[in-house]
């Protein structure tokens, strides 16, 4: 009976080790089938088409494109002021008036001298009339042989100085009428109207203070339409050209944004700063804007609608020089192929794709370091995404595609 436990009990114990290792080669045939080490993971998208925009940045200062310094053109004493700083004004408002005394005198005076010079005009006329008579006389005389020589060119010398005298008289006449002229508009001088449409930004005279000729009265300024002067570093002046937009924002007004367009462009970079200078006109309709303020923007010197875009991160071998790259695109089944792609306009993240792939095309955009043309990989995100989506779409029906 002994003898029978013993082997009852080695057979128990082969038993059990047979059992063991066949466990272990389960496991271990578990673990295989279960190990993805050599398949490399890697997250994808699609290109996406976007509108790019590439810009120069740009600071400068706005101030008004019109703007002038009202001066006397007359001296005299300031009578009245019709406006005060910062008010509107037209051509039609008056400004400010000169005492007009004293060219009211000169006005009469010179319309009293008008009318002496046409009296003597008129008398010069009637001694020439009666000259030209005697003339007439003498020479029927001369005819029938009845006056000497010597009466003749008495007669002839009369009438000539009567000619001149007329002559003089309707001269005079002439130079009191300009006199009278200058009068009147020194009158019309002494109320000074604003030269253009605008804002008075500055006063510089007081009632009853005495102005000489091109004394300045008033700055005013025309807000309506400003100029923006920025620099331009001398790297990216080149590609700026006159036409190109320029959108821009300035202090005290956060969130707005204004827009302009490069109206000239300085000839000449500067040698202290190696900067060009730009300048942009801009609309100011709605009067928000004010000359002086300090503003930052940017230029848009290229332009793509609808670009069919990769993130940059998904580029490899990038040569901005000759705009090639290359970019992993993964084929059925999980296999990531190596392309060679053309690029073309650039932003911080993204990069224009001209050619070698196309919008249907599934990119590595995370993981690519890691590849080599052929490499099996296993997609960690857009094929999981993508299933909850298409039946998403599928049970919804009706979907609004994102304006990109």
């Amino acid at each position: 009976m002994k003898k029978w436990i013993i082997v009852s009990g080695a057979a128990l114990l082969l038993f059990a080790a047979i059992g063991v290792k066949y466990m272990a080669k389960q496991k271990n045939s578990e673990e295989k089938a279960g190990d993805s080490s050599d398949l490399v993971a890697v997250d994808t998208a699609k290109p996406e088409k976007k509108d790019l925009q590439r810009f120069v940045e740009v600071y400068g200062s706005l101030a008004p494109k019109t703007s002038t310094e009202v001066k006397s053109e007359i001296p005299g004493r300031v009578a009245e002021i019709r406006v005060k700083e910062w008010d509107s004004v037209t051509p039609q408002d008056i400004l400010l008036e000169l005492d007009p005394t004293d060219f009211k005198v000169e006005l009469n005076r010179n319309e009293a001298g008008l009318q002496m010079a046409k009296a003597q005009h008129l008398e010069a006329k009637a001694g020439l009339n009666r000259a030209m008579r005697e003339w007439e006389r003498t020479m029927k005389l001369k005819e029938a042989g009845l006056v000497t020589g010597q009466e003749v060119d008495e007669r002839k010398s009369e009438l000539e100085s009567a000619e001149a005298r007329a002559n003089l008289a309707e001269a005079q006449i002439g130079q009191a009428q300009a006199m009278v002229a200058e009068s009147k508009r020194n009158m019309s001088k002494t109320k000074v109207y604003a030269p253009i449409t605008g804002a008075v930004s500055e006063r510089k005279v007081d009632k009853g203070d005495w102005v000489d000729r091109g004394a300045p009265l008033f700055a005013v300024v025309d807000n309506r339409i400003l100029d923006l002067t920025a620099n331009v570093p001398a790297t990216e002046f080149p590609k700026v050209r006159e036409g190109q937009n320029l959108v821009f924002s300035v202090d005290g007004l956060p969130g707005q944004t204004f827009t302009g367009s490069v109206k000239r462009l300085n000839p000449l970079v500067s040698s202290s700063d190696r900067s060009g200078r730009i300048q942009a006109e801009v609309s100011n309709a709605e009067g928000k804007l004010r000359g002086g303020i300090f503003a930052r923007g940017k230029i848009v010197i290229e332009e793509k609608k609808q670009a069919l875009t990769v993130p940059k991160n998904a580029l490899l071998s990038f040569n901005i020089e000759k705009g090639t790259a290359s970019v992993f695109v993964i084929k059925s089944p999980d296999t990531a192929v190596l392309k060679n792609v053309a690029t073309g306009l650039a932003t911080e993240e993204t990069i224009e794709i001209t050619s070698g792939i196309n919008d249907n095309d599934d990119i590595v955009i995370r993981g690519g370091f890691n590849l080599k043309d052929g490499t099996k990989v296993t997609v960690t995100n857009s094929r999981q995404q993508a299933e909850p989506a298409a039946a998403d779409k599928a049970g919804k029906g009706n979907s609004t595609q994102e304006k990109k």
